[in-house]
Formats: C-alpha cells, structure tokens, sequence
C-alpha cells in the first residue's frame, strides 16, 4: 500500500523551494500567501519535520526539504513531458473548426455522421463564428463559402474545395414581378451581418432585383426561414436550400449564379505541425473536397 506525501502540496512546495518565497510561489501559482503557507505546513507535517527555514528575509530548504526538492524536480518534468505528450497526441485528434452556423446547420452537420464513420478517431468541434472576422489562431481550420461577402481577410493561401453558386429564394406563389427596370419584390430579406449581399448579387448575376423594403435578420438562416414563411425574397447559396428547394419548401426563380472555388478553407498555425496540416485537419480537408465532388456528380 502506497504511503504518498498530500499531492496537491507538491507544486507549492516546487515553486516555494524554487523562488525561495512563499509570496512569490503564491503569485505564481494563482493562490492567497496563507493557501500556500498551509499547503507546506501539511506537507512538512506528513514527511516528519520542517521542509524551510528562515533565511533572512527570505526562505531556504532544510536538509530534509533539499532532499525531497533533489527527487522532486526530475519526478515533474517527467511528468510535465508526458502531460505534453499526452496534450499533442489528442491535440492531433481534434479539429476545432470555425463554420457559419447556417453552413453549420444546413449543410455540415448533417453529413458529419459520414465522416466520423470513416473517421473514427477524428473529432470536430464546430465553433459559430462568422469566417470574415479576425479570429488568429483560436481555431484549426476556418471555412468560408459566402463569396457574396467578399474574399477571405486572410493573408494564407486558401484550400480549395468547390464552387459555390447564388441567388433569390422565396415561397412558392411569392409575388415577383418583372419590370424594365428589373425584377421587383416587396420584401428583400437581409442578413444584418452581410448587408452587401443583395448588391453583391445583382453585380455578379447582371439581374436588378428591387425591393419596396428591406428586413434585417441577426443570422442569415432566420432569413432564409422568414423567406420559407412567404416574408419576403432572400439571397441564399444553393447548399444552404438544397433541401427545401427539393422539397418545395422554396423555390429559386432567377436560378444561380455560379462562383468559381467559392468554397474555401484556412488552416491557421494552430491546425499545422512542423509546418504540415496536422493528421486530423488533412482528413477533415480531403473529406470535404471528396463531399462536394459527389455532389457535383450527383447535380
């Protein structure tokens, strides 16, 4: 049976014995000076004796505390080594990608069954947030397939996957009337967070679509289920309705308009290892490219 020393005492003993004060291992540790105080107190207790003495103003160990700091230190860098190994090998594992929760919700999510049953040891974290912000290195992988936005903010070479295609979707029975000046609409449905995207359209289509009014909506899926509920026209890439153009749902009546490799991904310093995409970013890549080729294949 093991007779081990209060465990959680040792990392303020280490840093007490290294800093050769008790304030300063305290500050160093995230813990109140009498935290400390108490833990090396215990720990002294539990071994037999004092583990310091006062040396001036400062602390030094005693014989006993020198011997226990000699098999110390090895002992936690040891230890710090395999935490870090551990750490990098499920690191390798996971892939933390940054997707619009309407790409997220319409497209990705559904098809990531197929994926982790060729994938088994991979694992995705979806995290919302939009591809055009400033998001460093919080994240592997970044994918992007509004193009109606522009062009990735990014200076690193994108990863190409496909194209992407857009235009106007509304209900069934929608009212929209042609005129010399272009098609005109009651309602434009608007994502808040890309207003550009109608005129982004209409340049890339060479369609006018005029609206009476406009609509806001905080995300562009409540836009596109205002445009289902017969609200109004929005702007949408075919992926994101593809369901409920098959089902009728929605109709699409300016068709789309095709954008060369519109889908793309960055891969951040934090989805690479020694200047190659890790293991898991590599698989979750060739898996969406493989994804959209079917689908071509199948259009």
């Amino acid at each position: 049976m093991r007779h081990l020393p209060p465990l959680s005492a040792l990392p303020a003993f280490e840093a007490t014995a290294r800093l050769g004060s008790v304030t300063a291992a305290a500050a160093e540790l995230g813990r109140t000076h009498s935290a400390i105080s108490k833990q090396l107190r215990h720990l002294g207790e539990d071994l037999g004796g004092g583990l310091f003495e006062k040396d001036g103003t400062g602390l030094r160990l005693t014989q006993r505390g020198a011997q226990l700091q000699a098999e110390l230190r090895p002992m936690l860098d040891r230890l710090d080594h395999v935490a870090q190994l551990l750490r990098q090998q499920q690191d390798q594992r996971r892939v933390r990608l940054a997707v619009s929760a309407t790409f997220a919700t319409r497209w990705l999510t559904p098809r990531l069954p197929r994926f982790y049953a060729q994938h088994p040891d991979v694992e995705v974290d979806l995290l919302m947030s939009g591809p055009h912000r400033d998001m460093r290195d919080t994240y592997d992988l970044i994918l992007s397939y509004d193009r109606l936005r522009g062009p990735l903010r990014d200076t690193r070479r994108p990863e190409i996957l496909g194209d992407t295609s857009y235009g106007p979707v509304c209900a069934p029975g929608y009212p929209l009337v042609q005129s010399p000046e272009g098609w005109r609409a009651e309602l434009r449905l608007v994502h808040a967070g890309a207003p550009q995207s109608w005129d982004a359209w209409c340049r890339l289509s060479g369609v006018a679509l005029i609206a009476a009014r406009e609509s806001a909506y905080p995300h562009h899926i409540l836009a596109l289920e205002a445009a289902a509920a017969g609200l109004g026209v929005a702007v949408a890439e075919r992926r994101l309705v593809a369901d409920d153009l098959a089902s009728g749902r929605l109709i699409a009546p300016l068709g789309f308009v095709r954008v060369s490799n519109g889908l793309q991904a960055i891969v951040t310093p934090a989805g690479e290892t020694s200047g190659q995409h890790k293991h898991a970013v590599r698989a979750v890549l060739d898996w969406l490219r493989a994804s959209v080729t079917e689908e071509n294949v199948q259009d």
